[in-house]
């Protein structure tokens, strides 16, 4: 029975640290994710300046092809935020027609491994002519990753440890207290008045009960015998 007890203890303080464990590893993919998308919506806002002046430019009638003027102007927002490495903007085929590094001019997006945002560039009839595509150092997630995953660390590791040690405590003065009440069952004297005055109702009526029995089931006395018939000759 003991031996049971135990391994159920360590059963559920098991159960306990897996649950802790599950919520701290769900907590920092979530928190992973809200921290990408405040550094993309950070970065976002550069590129919607960008896409906002293309757009005017080509509500008034110029092509996207001839705003030369917006190679200082992707060159002035790439510079705000240091963890960006490039803004360029693109053609609807995706062709760099303009950047903050002349290198990339000419070369298609698609081709392109670097991990970057995009925001469209649309004219008067909603129609999509470009985008503003934004490189962005992914050392600045993976950075943001590492920290949320020391502090992480630094939370859930107690929290998990705390949880089977609290568990098998409770576990262990469960069964003290189950078996205090098992052993207070076993013993009439450590009844309360009323258990005791039902259970001294009950046997008064079992011994009646046994008493009747009895009494029903005795055997009658001897008989005499009648005369016989060599009697009633004489």
């Amino acid at each position: 029975m003991a031996r049971t007890t135990l391994g159920l203890i360590a059963v559920f303080a098991l159960i306990a640290a897996a649950c802790v464990a599950f919520g701290a590893y769900f907590s920092y993919v979530t928190l992973l994710n809200a921290h990408r998308s405040v550094i993309e919506a950070r970065f976002g806002i550069a590129a919607e300046r960008v896409a906002d002046v293309a757009e005017q430019a080509a509500s008034l009638g110029i092509a996207l092809p001839a705003q030369s003027t917006l190679t200082s102007l992707l060159d002035r927002e790439s510079r705000v935020e240091p963890a960006i490495r490039s803004m360029d903007l693109a053609d609807e085929r995706g062709i760099v027609l303009f950047s903050s590094d002349p290198q990339r001019v000419g070369i298609a997006e698609a081709q392109d491994g670097g991990r970057g945002l995009t925001r469209p560039v649309r004219n008067d009839l909603n129609e999509v002519i470009g985008r503003v595509v934004v490189r962005y150092d992914p050392q600045i997630l993976a950075a943001g990753a590492a920290a949320l995953g020391d502090d992480l660390k630094v939370i859930a590791l107690p929290a998990l440890i705390g949880a089977g040690v609290a568990t098998i405590v409770i576990g262990l003065l469960l069964a003290a207290l189950l078996r205090r009440a098992v052993r207070r069952a076993a013993d009439p004297r450590a009844w309360p008045p009323a258990a005791r005055a039902a259970l001294a109702a009950a046997e008064s009526v079992h011994n009646e009960a046994a008493g009747a029995s009895t009494k029903g089931s005795a055997p009658s006395g001897p008989s005499k015998p009648g005369p016989s018939r060599s009697g009633r000759r004489a």
